[in-house]
């Protein structure tokens, strides 16, 4: 959250980053504020007319006045930071929606992944689902989208003793078993087959033993079971989910309809940018069909967000390190992400001279020291 607060409370506020200012126009005008301390009424009367930029003004003068958060001053910091959290907390929701969005709008969806992950969707109920996806493509966004409320247990974190000790539980720790849940169990390839066809036949015949007590208990959980390949599946929890297997299409094998998907996601993702104008070239598309894309999804996020903040740009323009391309030239194609991004390839060629980082990106040392100051850069 880009917080902006009077030098006076500079001693008030260490929560979090924020920027200070003497005098109020030098800094307003120069960013986008999320938020505007102001501790008098003329910084008020300027502040005011930013907001209908969304800027949230707190007060902290001594009249009680409208249009602002009125805050004493003892208390700032902890409003400020309560503020923050909740800023954050929304900021993670907003990116969960639009990730969750990105595989089930219909102009994203290629026909093997919507097929498999409506296939999921659909047999949520069965009392045990194997799912064969390589490389985390199964993952938690995906999970909540697809089969909701559910808890995950994962081999290739947690110990194989730990994951089966609270499924069956004992007596002094309750069985997840007898809960009514969708339990998804990650990465069964690196667990004991042994196991896994333990847990599976709990799931299907609707009762389990709990460790060091001979009474049965009703199994009340479904089962859903991950594994990478469909070679390491034995053939037994094949037989007990039956028609309740899904095999789940990794981004290369969905080449083809990446940059539809691609074009979706940088729109998704950039639509709260003033910049639109995006260069969709041949060159962006051939440069997916050629990543390895070694963690699926969290890949192929990393590259919309170097995409969009103009990374790719940068790489492809700069040949050597003395190469940096004028900001006038470039800053109309990105966003200001990119824009923070370019002045640091700036200042690691050219260190704390700053004259040679100004001529290189065409702009003055006033314009060098804002921009250093909005992004917080050294």
């Amino acid at each position: 959250m880009n917080i902006l607060v009077p030098v006076s409370l500079e001693n008030k506020v260490n929560g979090f980053d924020h920027t200070t200012y003497e005098n109020i126009e030098d800094e307003i005008y120069s960013h986008f504020w999320d938020v505007v301390v102001v501790q008098n009424l003329d910084n008020l009367k300027v502040a005011i007319q930013f907001q209908k930029f969304g800027i949230q003004i707190v007060y902290v003068g001594t009249e009680k006045v409208k249009n602002a958060f009125n805050v004493n001053i003892d208390d700032i910091d902890d409003f400020l930071n309560i503020l923050n959290s909740v800023y954050e907390k929304n900021k993670e929701i907003d990116v969960l929606k639009k990730n969750q969005d990105l595989l089930f709008e219909p102009i994203s969806l290629s026909s093997k992944m919507a097929m498999a992950y409506g296939k999921l969707s659909k047999m949520v109920q069965s009392r045990i689902i194997t799912v064969i996806a390589q490389n985390g493509l199964l993952e938690e966004w995906i999970l909540s989208k697809t089969i909701g409320s559910h808890e995950t247990f994962d081999f290739s974190v947690l110990q194989e003793e730990e994951i089966i000790l609270r499924l069956f539980g004992s007596k002094n720790h309750v069985p997840t078993f007898l809960k009514s849940t969708t339990i998804v169990l990650m990465n069964c390839d690196l667990a004991n087959p042994a196991s896994i066809l333990k847990t599976a036949m709990a799931s299907s015949n609707g009762y389990f033993s709990i460790y060091g007590v001979n009474e049965k208990k009703s199994c009340n959980a479904n089962l859903i079971l991950h594994f990478e390949k469909s070679a390491n599946v034995p053939k037994a929890i094949f037989q007990l989910s039956g028609k309740s297997s899904i095999e789940i299409p990794s981004l290369k094998e969905i080449l083809d309809d990446l940059p539809t998907i691609f074009r979706y996601t940088v729109s998704a993702i950039a639509q709260n940018s003033k910049n639109f104008s995006f260069n969709f070239s041949d060159d962006v598309f051939e440069s997916l069909k050629r990543e390895e894309w070694s963690e699926n999804w969290r890949s192929f996020f990393k590259f919309c967000n170097a995409f969009i903040s103009g990374e790719t740009i940068i790489h492809k323009g700069i040949k050597s390190d003395s190469e940096i391309p004028k900001m006038k030239d470039y800053i109309k194609n990105v966003t200001s992400e990119g824009e923070k991004v370019l002045i640091k390839k700036a200042i690691e060629r050219y260190k704390t001279d700053k004259k040679k980082i100004c001529e290189a990106l065409g702009i003055n040392v006033k314009t060098l020291n804002k921009k250093i100051k909005i992004y917080n850069l050294k």
